[in-house]
């Protein structure tokens, strides 16, 4: 096992956790994913870059493109965005899109950061405001 109590199903297997006997297993796999973005996080922050540290010049997403495995739910999508790009993210807060807010609105927001002049992306409906 390279987890503890965590056989040999696959993660998308345990992600369809209706058996209660499954969500400790699930549990640990996404507390995993969770202890491996901190550590790569905080990482990029012992790095320095001049002066700034790798994480401040950088913007890393974290999430699922799903809500609920069981529903395959698609909606209200919790991410996590790090790193501050140069200054053009404002880290350290909690941003709440509208309702049914495309999440390629998101992506479309942060290739604009990046200098790319895009106003569309997949199904986005503009750039998601308020990350700056």
């Amino acid at each position: 096992e390279f987890l503890d109590g965590v056989g040999r199903k696959s993660f998308h297997g345990y992600s369809h956790h209706r058996e209660k006997e499954m969500k400790p297993a699930y549990r640990s796999i996404v507390n995993w994913h969770i202890e491996q973005v901190a550590y790569v996080l905080h990482k990029m922050k012992s790095l320095d870059e001049g002066g700034s540290s790798l994480l401040d010049n950088s913007m890393v997403m974290f999430g699922s493109s799903l809500k609920d495995g069981n529903k395959h739910a698609e909606h209200d999508l919790p991410i996590i965005l790090a790193g501050k790009g140069q200054g053009a993210l404002r880290p350290g807060r909690r941003v709440r899109a509208p309702k049914n807010t495309p999440l390629c609105n998101l992506y479309v927001a942060l290739l604009q950061r990046m200098g790319i002049d895009e106003k569309q992306f997949g199904d986005s409906t503009g750039a998601l405001k308020g990350l700056g």
